[in-house]
């Protein structure tokens, strides 16, 4: 049992650090391209605000997942969700730079959700119990 909560503590920690990189490599890509966007100013202004809440939930849901290693479901649940919105964070910023790319990338990541909410949501309803199944 420890060494499955120790391997999605590792598996987390991963993602978490490809999430800050992408959405740092996104804000840097931003700073380049700004001058060239076809984006008006207050579309690009509503994009940012969008990002910097969806970040500000990302952060908060990290905080969570870490407070609560003692409860493995509801922190792998809460890190799961983390990922998610760090994900959606960097699409936000990828949207100011490639409409395109992320609309595509926004429909895979919309197939991601629904995978990822519906593994999480029945590792809660149906814990697995392993005392259950050993025969002593």
């Amino acid at each position: 049992m420890e060494e499955e909560e120790e391997e999605n503590g590792a598996y987390s920690s991963t993602v978490h650090r490809l999430i800050i990189f992408t959405n740092g490599g996104a804000m840097g890509l931003l700073q380049v391209v700004t001058n060239q966007s076809s984006t008006n100013e207050a579309d690009r202004r509503a994009i940012i605000l969008c990002f910097l809440v969806i970040t500000l939930i990302y952060t908060i849901l990290r905080v969570c997942e870490v407070k609560l290693r003692n409860k493995p479901n509801i922190s792998n649940f809460v890190g799961h969700v983390s990922h998610l919105f760090g994900a959606l964070a960097a699409l936000t910023l990828i949207s100011l730079i490639s409409p395109t790319f992320a609309l595509v990338a926004v429909s895979l990541w919309l197939v991601w959700f629904v995978a990822v909410m519906y593994v999480s949501f029945s590792e809660l309803v149906f814990p697995e119990d392993d005392a259950a199944d050993s025969p002593v």
